[in-house]
């Protein structure tokens, strides 16, 4: 009796060991190492950074494995944090605040995927302003901390309005990204003019503003909107970055497949109405790419933008900011079409 007992325990045992052994080669991909904690840093609102916002309401995190914790930021602050260690990818970001970190002798970040390479951005003014000239003495709003992206877009299209940035006109900046408020203070007459995403350019134009450039007409690259890693944290863990990538394939996919459904989460994360909302998804399916490459060009253009305040740009060479292994595999695997 004894050693039927035994026998039958042994038994259970083994199909148990089997079924451990077994069963993770039979569960979808992802599940098989569930709940890889990360901390994200998400900066700025607009639709080139909804990806993660639609993962989130997707549980694409969980689908492949990750627990993911957002943190809503700026590329700057991002900086600081994954050089701390306490955040390990910035997502939705744009190059300028990596690149100068790394420039400046910081441990080097590294962009693995990117969908937004333009300037996403109209610089809007006050009606009373008719020429680049008439900026001269005005007051404009940055609508995020100096050094982010619409700051630094907002620097290039002054110079490509032959205006100083550091003389002809003065900036202001805030803490946090918040394109709304420069809506708010050019309302209240605080400010002049400033850098506006879809939808708030049109939102803008219907409160009696006006263009004065829109920096995605001419055609320059610019690494907007992507996925930054320390090259470290890439190096050292290769697959959980792939899978982070994954996800935001998978939005992708929803962004330019799913409209009525996307529509509706960007409604949510800008806070717009279905209108604007839907100008902004249309301006920014126009100007994403379909494959999320990292691009030599939009490297270079963050280049000459910082060189002024960072010198090494200059003559820094590119290629090291970008690694598109991670984006080449998931094309080789189909899964952008």
């Amino acid at each position: 009796m004894e050693s039927r007992t035994i026998l039958c325990s042994y038994r259970l045992w083994l199909a148990g060991a089997l079924l451990g052994i077994l069963l993770p080669a039979f569960m979808p991909s992802g599940l098989g190492a569930q709940g890889v904690k990360m901390t994200v840093g998400q900066t700025g609102i607009n639709p080139g950074t909804s990806l993660f916002f639609i993962a989130e309401k997707e549980k694409l995190y969980s689908k492949h494995g990750l627990d993911v914790n957002i943190i809503r930021t700026s590329t700057s602050a991002a900086v600081q944090a994954m050089l701390g260690g306490s955040m390990q990818v910035s997502t939705g970001s744009g190059a300028a605040a990596f690149v100068t970190a790394t420039l400046e002798g910081a441990p080097p970040f590294v962009l693995v995927s990117s969908w937004i390479n333009v300037f996403p951005y109209t610089v809007m003014v006050h009606k009373d302003i008719k020429r680049p000239e008439d900026l001269k003495g005005k007051t404009g709003h940055v609508g995020a901390p100096f050094g982010t992206i619409p700051d630094t877009a907002l620097r290039f299209a002054l110079t490509k309005l032959g205006l100083d940035p550091e003389r002809d006109v003065k900036l202001i900046q805030i803490p946090r990204p918040d394109t709304a408020n420069i809506v708010a203070q050019m309302e209240r007459g605080d400010v002049q003019f400033g850098p506006l995403p879809p939808p708030f350019d049109r939102i803008g134009a219907k409160r009696g503003f006006r263009p004065l450039i829109s920096l995605p007409e001419l055609g320059i690259p610019w690494q907007n909107n992507g996925e930054w890693v320390q090259s470290a944290y890439l190096k050292k863990n290769p697959d959980v970055v792939l899978r982070f990538v994954k996800v935001i394939a998978d939005a992708m996919k929803i962004y330019y497949e799913q409209k009525e459904k996307t529509i509706g989460y960007l409604m949510e994360f800008l806070g717009s109405n279905r209108e604007d909302t839907e100008y902004a998804y249309e301006a920014f399916k126009k100007w994403a790419d379909r494959v999320p490459i990292p691009k030599i060009g939009g490297i270079r253009t963050t280049f000459d933008a910082i060189k002024r305040k960072t010198p090494k740009a200059a003559t820094a060479d590119p290629g090291p900011f970008i690694d598109t292994t991670l984006v080449d595999q998931l094309v080789k695997e189909g899964y952008f079409k």
